[in-house]
């Protein structure tokens, strides 16, 4: 019967320890506000979008869908000419967008949230790990909002 409070301070102190040494605590996970889809740029056919300037962009099907985050963040980036937002994805996600881009070097991918196309980048090499920066000629209020609507700050 003394075993018992023994197991039981043992289990207490276990559930407390701290990480392995050397290892990370993996980033919580959290779902997207507005989910994020990802469609290649499919010139003469498919589905026509908008961005916030008005320009048009024919995209084909979902490909992917960005709809749980481990971080989203609004950055300055001084030499790249403004706002971005900052988003990594947990490993799920990061592999299938790692996949993605490996299948499409050469080719636009439009990020479209709520029906307006964000950004439309043209993969010049596959993107492996999931940290990703959404472009789009952001002021600091825009690239808030949309890091805001997509969960993040």
């Amino acid at each position: 019967m003394r075993l018992l409070p023994l197991l039981l301070l043992a289990f207490v102190l276990a559930a407390c320890s701290e990480p392995v040494s050397g290892q990370a605590a993996p980033a919580p996970v959290f779902a997207a506000g507005t989910p994020v889809e990802l469609r290649v740029v499919t010139p003469g056919g498919g589905t026509t979008l908008t961005d916030k300037q008005g320009a048009t962009y024919e995209v084909g099907p979902v490909v992917l869908v960005l709809d749980h985050f481990t971080k989203v963040e609004a950055v300055f980036r001084p030499e790249g000419g403004g706002f971005v937002v900052g988003v990594s994805l947990p490993a799920d996600l990061g592999e299938k967008f790692g996949k993605l881009t490996e299948e499409n070097v050469g080719k636009q991918v439009a990020m479209v949230a709520n029906g307006q196309v964000l950004s439309a980048p043209t993969i010049n090499s596959p993107i492996p790990g999931g940290d990703i920066e959404i472009t789009g000629n952001f002021t600091r209020d825009e690239a808030e909002a949309l890091a805001a609507s997509l969960g993040g700050r």
